[in-house]
């Protein structure tokens, strides 16, 4: 090309890409920095109370009833109830439950800020350099701790894959899978708490009949939402337990998808035996009179 023939035109921003950077200051960007870490130390220590909470109510109405039986899951949630249905007890998971949420929410919407102060995109993504995590011969290169478990490609070995929650609403699989269960949870603490407690004024004599019975008079719904709740659960905590404790490798993601699947069928199998009951108790005699 002839140098005559070369033309002086005006420059012209690219689209997507801002002219300028906002103007945050240095003590904004440090109390951003400094927000987020508290935050997530109240968001890692809350998770504990629930955490004892849902193991042992995950056990009660989900394993008990798929291994042992009904009259077993009975026993073991009035058990079970002796424990967390203690006045001060349930306060404080009810405080420390609202404290993760909060903080959870509250840093996701620091850190957008934070990417919109650096980068002037709130949904700007940082490239993170890959991390070796070493335990052994197993392990597996990391390109983001926030990808959860890196789909079924990561356990067998052929690298980790972007999520769809990243890609479509710029959420980790584990943020989206928590504002997944806080819907779902806050429906089960509905029907299976508030309910009892507006009807009968307690709530102590709910049972697994209780359960049944709604199962068989609203199927899909009930089954459908009983055993997302167990899933979505059991995921969040369980991913985000390999989180907090940096547990990144082959062998533990395995370990995890088969800690998944199991509680998957398991749930499956107790919602199964539990749709089945026959034996009601009076309250939930009440509850069929009230509603046929």
């Amino acid at each position: 090309m002839e140098t005559n023939k070369l033309q002086e035109i005006a420059p012209e921003p690219i689209p997507g890409i801002p002219i300028s950077l906002p103007n945050c200051s240095s003590n904004s960007k440090s109390f951003l920095n400094k927000s987020i870490n508290f935050l997530q130390k109240i968001q890692q220590y809350s998770t504990i109370p629930f955490l004892c909470f849902s193991s042992i109510h995950l056990f009660s109405v989900v394993i008990t009833p798929g291994i042992f039986g009904i009259e077993t899951g009975n026993d073991m949630i009035g058990l079970g109830r002796e424990l967390y249905q203690i006045p001060i007890i349930e306060i404080g998971i009810l405080i420390s439950t609202c404290a993760h949420v909060i903080s959870g929410f509250s840093i996701n919407l620091l850190k957008r800020y934070q990417n919109y102060c650096k980068y002037g995109k709130s949904s700007k993504k940082v490239k993170i350099e890959k991390r070796r995590v070493i335990e052994n011969n197993e392990d597996i290169e990391v390109k983001d701790i926030d990808e959860g478990l890196g789909g079924i490609s990561s356990i067998i070995g052929a690298g980790s894959r972007k999520s769809i929650t990243s890609k479509l609403f710029g959420l980790s699989p584990l943020s989206f899978s928590g504002y997944v269960l806080l819907i779902l949870l806050l429906g089960h603490v509905y029907y299976e708490r508030l309910l009892p407690l507006k009807v009968e004024g307690d709530s102590s004599l709910i049972d697994l009949g209780y359960v049944g019975f709604a199962i068989q008079n609203t199927f899909w719904k009930t089954f459908t939402g009983l055993n997302a709740l167990v899933i979505t659960g059991s995921y969040h905590m369980a991913v985000g337990v390999n989180r907090y404790l940096k547990r990144f490798s082959l062998k533990q993601r395995r370990r995890t998808y088969i800690f998944l699947i199991s509680i998957a069928i398991l749930g499956f199998i107790s919602l199964i035996r539990i749709s089945r009951v026959k034996n009601l108790n009076s309250t939930v005699a009440r509850f069929q009179s009230m509603l046929t």
